[in-house]
């Protein structure tokens, strides 16, 4: 029965034949040798079984994206959302940040968070950088009537929101450069939110860049008991810049990928059908029939990017920001679970922290997948040493002598 069986298994499995025969075959030796032989080769069989098991067992555990209906939108539009959060998801290629899945970061975003910073340095400003040059606002705009006069009630809240925008602003400036893509959306949050972190809007929006859960979850953003993707402000963007992007190549035009991010692909799709059927050849969002709802929010984004670009035409001022990375990413896992605690050890302000990790939703910096800690540059190299972590590539201004490290243990414990 033995021999039979092993026969079997071999039809299957060829490397192991030779095996099999020479243990069915019968030698000088007698019966024993026979025997021997037979159950050598029965054990033989179950181990390569097995790793042959475990080599088809393995894709099993093969991340799937799954692909979820974005609302407002059909079926196949969904698709066309998974497809672009698949190819246009800039970390599918790369290794995964600290455990971080869904919307990964860029290999270049990462280093973005974890660069020098010397504060004997002179950064100059934001608004004088290559970030901010006239050349990276692409669309051109030049406002209507009515979209003067939009911007002219929009330019009240500007400063207040653009407050909101400090510790955010040069990675998002950063992020739309490295991608190639028009520096005037980066009105978009100051629309969507004004930059608070935690808004949450009636229709069930959430977060800077307003994503509802499905849209969200379709280009990779997560929740999990604590920690909601949606709130982070570096996931959310990796995720609403690929939406767009993926918008732009679907539509042609970043006025009409504006809109659709406010009321759905499928709906702009439908308006420019029924556009060409009508005749018109020039498509743009002046030609088709679109909602009331969606001209007025590129008016709205339109008027916003201007004041963004121009804000001396309307009287009002940016705010000081560095030309620099305003935080990093401090690797925690295993070393520090509580966001108060590692605000004693940096010396960084609790509600800065609360700000930059609005992710997590409670003290705690457990979750399902180990995220680390966003840390003001100024602090992040103390909260390192205090964690014992050691990078040889941090400034010599990071470093703390040894009494500043024992008082900044002494606060904790």
């Amino acid at each position: 029965m033995i021999a039979n069986s092993t026969l079997w298994f071999a039809s299957f499995h060829p490397q192991v034949m030779r095996v099999e025969q020479l243990a069915v075959v019968p030698s000088d030796g007698g019966m024993i040798k026979k025997t021997f032989l037979v159950v050598f080769s029965s054990i033989l069989l179950v181990v390569f079984g097995v790793g042959c098991s475990s080599e088809n067992t393995g894709s099993k555990n093969s991340p799937k994206v799954a692909v979820e209906q974005v609302q407002g939108e059909s079926a196949s539009s969904a698709v066309l959302a998974h497809d672009a959060a698949s190819n246009l998801t800039y970390g599918a290629d790369v290794d995964s940040v600290d455990g971080m899945s869904g919307a990964a970061l860029t290999q270049k975003g990462e280093k973005a968070l974890s660069k020098k910073y010397d504060p004997n340095k002179e950064y100059g400003s934001l608004w004088q950088s290559d970030l901010f040059a006239d050349d990276r606002f692409q669309m051109k705009i030049k406002l209507t009537a009515l979209e003067k006069k939009e911007a002219k009630v929009l330019a009240r809240s500007f400063e207040s929101h653009m407050e909101r925008s400090k510790m955010f602003m040069h990675y998002l400036l950063s992020e739309l450069q490295e991608r190639n893509m028009p520096a005037e959306l980066a009105a978009l949050p100051l629309v969507e939110s004004g930059f608070n972190l935690r808004a949450r809007s009636h229709a069930g929006a959430h977060g800077p860049w307003q994503f509802t859960r499905q849209t969200g979850k379709s280009f990779g953003l997560e929740v999990s008991a604590n920690y909601d993707e949606f709130y982070d402000f570096v996931a959310s963007t990796e995720a609403s810049l690929n939406y767009l992007q993926h918008l732009k190549k679907e539509l042609k035009s970043w006025d009409l990928a504006i809109i659709a991010y406010n009321q759905g692909e499928f709906g702009v799709k439908k308006a420019i059908r029924r556009a060409k059927l009508a005749g018109v050849k020039d498509i743009s969002a002046s030609t088709i029939p679109l909602t009331k709802m969606g001209r007025t929010y590129l008016k709205r984004v339109r008027a916003y990017a201007d004041i963004l670009h121009n804000p001396q035409k309307y009287g009002v001022e940016h705010p000081a920001i560095e030309n620099r990375a305003a935080f990093k990413r401090v690797q925690t896992a295993g070393r520090i679970n509580s966001m108060r605690e590692a605000a004693k050890l940096s010396g960084a302000d609790l509600d800065t922290l609360k700000i930059l990790n609005a992710g997590y939703l409670s003290d705690s910096l457990k979750s399902r997948k180990e995220r680390g800690l966003l840390v003001p540059v100024e602090y992040a190299g103390r909260l390192e040493q205090a964690l014992g972590i050691f990078n040889p590539t941090n400034d010599k201004v990071h470093e703390l002598s040894h009494v500043d490290l024992q008082d900044a243990t002494k606060k904790v414990n």
